[in-house]
């Protein structure tokens, strides 16, 4: 095992174990994309051309980038500094 490829394991793995515990939705968007990148590189590395292009160009140019639209545009604005469910004129 080259010491390429076990960076590109590492970067991988904790790009993913970073998707799964952020709490920002873009944040673990952008690190889903970072573990999308590093399967391709992982894939390049053990001479699947096809493979690792494909995962470029579908996971990464593709879905990743869908999914970070996504979240900005249906992202709500900031709820109220009150409380919901006592509205402030009654007290």
């Amino acid at each position: 095992m080259t010491i390429s490829f076990t960076i590109i394991a590492l970067v991988t793995i904790g790009a993913a174990v970073a998707a799964m515990s952020l709490r920002n939705l873009v944040h673990c968007a952008l690190a889903l994309a970072v573990t999308f990148a590093g399967l391709a590189a992982a894939y390049l590395q053990l001479d699947a051309q096809f493979v690792g292009l494909a995962q470029i160009l579908v996971y990464v140019g593709a879905v990743a980038i869908l999914v970070v639209f996504a979240i900005l545009l249906t992202r709500g604005g900031e709820p109220a500094p009150g409380s919901i469910f006592s509205p402030s004129w009654i007290f």
